[in-house]
């Protein structure tokens, strides 16, 4: 978030609304770096996504059109050893054949790790509800699921760390890269957007 817990302590405790929040959830308003992780880790061990037609399709409910389907093939044969179902992640930090972004100068998993061989690599992010999650990357470079297609299809950039399964990138036609964006759509859950746990604090 490009941000440190002293400045996100300090916007908290000039919001009235959150101390009494924090109030209510931790018994006062005392906003502590702890407490931000709890609370950080509670919304997200709530916030389930089981209710996209992938997952009706997978309990036989309905059924894909003919491009969702196709696109349902190519995500297995193309994309599924680093985003396997139902998660669509491995929980793995690869590099994906981004280049460095020179104004954050992120080189990924190697500042946590101080290794060379974690250069450039980033977790794997699922790809539930990916459709309505831009901007994409770890940066948030692309502003469009067709962008990021793109870039795996014709923009991956040889290094050292790259993730052998795209040494070759992915071939995709225009064709191609349309049914897999209508499978990625079928990953939307719509219902947790409704869900009000989930909305802007009011």
């Amino acid at each position: 978030m490009a941000e440190n817990f002293f400045t996100i302590i300090f916007r908290l405790g000039a919001d009235t609304q959150y101390q009494r929040m924090f109030k209510a959830a931790f018994g006062n308003s005392v906003i502590t770096e702890d407490r931000i992780l709890r609370a950080m880790a509670q919304f997200t061990v709530y916030s389930t996504s089981s209710d996209s037609k992938y997952d009706h399709f997978k309990r036989g409910e309905v059924s894909f059109t003919a491009s969702e389907e196709n696109g349902y093939q190519l995500y297995q044969t193309k994309c599924a050893a680093c985003h396997p179902e139902p998660m669509f992640t491995d929980y793995s930090y690869r590099n994906n054949g981004l280049p460095v972004n020179t104004e954050l100068n992120d080189y990924g998993r190697m500042r946590v790790t101080g290794k060379s061989e974690d250069s450039i690599k980033f977790k794997v992010p699922s790809l539930r509800n990916v459709n309505l999650t831009e901007n994409y990357m770890h940066d948030g470079r692309f502003n469009t699921l067709m962008q990021v297609l793109n870039h795996y299809s014709d923009g991956i950039q040889t290094s050292p760390t790259l993730d052998p399964l795209l040494a070759n990138k992915i071939p995709l036609t225009a064709t191609e890269k349309s049914d897999l964006f209508a499978f990625l759509k079928t990953l939307s859950d719509s219902t947790i957007l409704r869900n009000p746990r989930f909305s802007k604090p009011q």
